[in-house]
């Protein structure tokens, strides 16, 4: 595909035309975002409803397979976890570029938004040229960990925020989370991953990533405390396990020099917890 032709001379050449959906959702229903056969995640049922819009005029589009919602291969900027909420996630999709509602994405957008469900919403739609990737163009990622430190605490929070319910340091919090800036070997912090070389051979995916703030803060007075981390990619489980660490600093359990020594044992094993998945939201992808 050329990048940016309009859609009339790609319907002439019979091929594709690449979207991009910007979307939020609430995590709790889902088993996180990436699709699972047996279970309901946000890719999945992003999939299923488009899938079921496009299958109306496959017949006319015979050149293009596709069986099933997963063959429609969306791509996301990040898989969050179960539990795990996002404000801006952003994905891609090819499509047909002589489906019609291509050419009426308002109305594309209207439809998927009532398919998908309350959970999720659908911020918006639009082409975008072929050499856009929701995952590998996306130059930061910003998350937001919510804490509680009072005793007594608004009672939706209980869907958004983690009720620690004692008082944390934040001064010590924040001074922990200043040596997890830069660029480190995050094994201490992230669940490990196998990748296959080309050869066959399964290796344990790179663990290096670069962090460009994390900052600890109080807001308001109702005892609400935010961790804030934005940084190039992160692996898995890797901020619920920074928010894990800074709340056993935060309690006085360590002081905030152990924090650098977590980091660089490089040994999961020293972490002392991983927050949970419902305090985490995904705020924004920067292109």
């Amino acid at each position: 595909m050329m990048d940016g032709a309009p859609p009339d001379q790609l319907k002439r050449q019979g091929q594709t035309i690449r979207l991009r959906i910007d979307l939020a959702y609430d995590g709790a229903p889902f088993h996180g975002f990436a699709r699972q056969r047996d279970a309901t995640t946000v890719q999945g049922t992003l999939e299923g409803a488009l899938f079921t819009l496009l299958r109306r005029h496959l017949n006319q589009i015979d050149w293009f397979v596709c069986d099933e919602p997963s063959d429609l291969a969306t791509v996301g900027a990040g898989r969050t976890d179960a539990g795990v909420h996002a404000l801006a996630q952003t994905l891609h999709v090819d499509v047909p570029a002589s489906w019609p509602l291509v050419e009426e994405l308002d109305r594309l957008t209207l439809a998927l938004r009532k398919m998908v469900g309350p959970a999720i919403t659908i911020w918006r739609v639009q082409v975008v040229p072929d050499r856009f990737d929701a995952r590998f163009s996306a130059t930061a990622r910003y998350y937001r960990y919510r804490l509680c430190d009072a005793q007594a605490a608004d009672p939706l929070w209980r869907f958004t925020t983690w009720l620690v319910g004692q008082p944390l340091d934040v001064g010590a919090m924040q001074a922990g989370a200043t040596y997890l800036v830069g660029e480190h070997d995050w094994t201490s912090f992230c669940r490990k991953r196998m990748v296959t070389l080309a050869s066959g051979e399964a290796v344990v995916a790179p663990m290096t990533r670069h962090l460009s703030r994390v900052e600890v803060q109080r807001v308001g007075d109702a005892g609400l405390v935010t961790i804030e981390v934005d940084g190039n990619a992160f692996c898995h489980q890797q901020v619920r396990a920074i928010a894990g660490c800074l709340v056993f600093v935060g309690k006085g359990k360590r002081p905030p020099e152990w924090v650098r020594e977590v980091l660089a044992a490089q040994d999961r094993a020293v972490n002392a917890s991983i927050a949970p998945p419902h305090g985490l939201t995904l705020i924004g992808v920067q292109y």
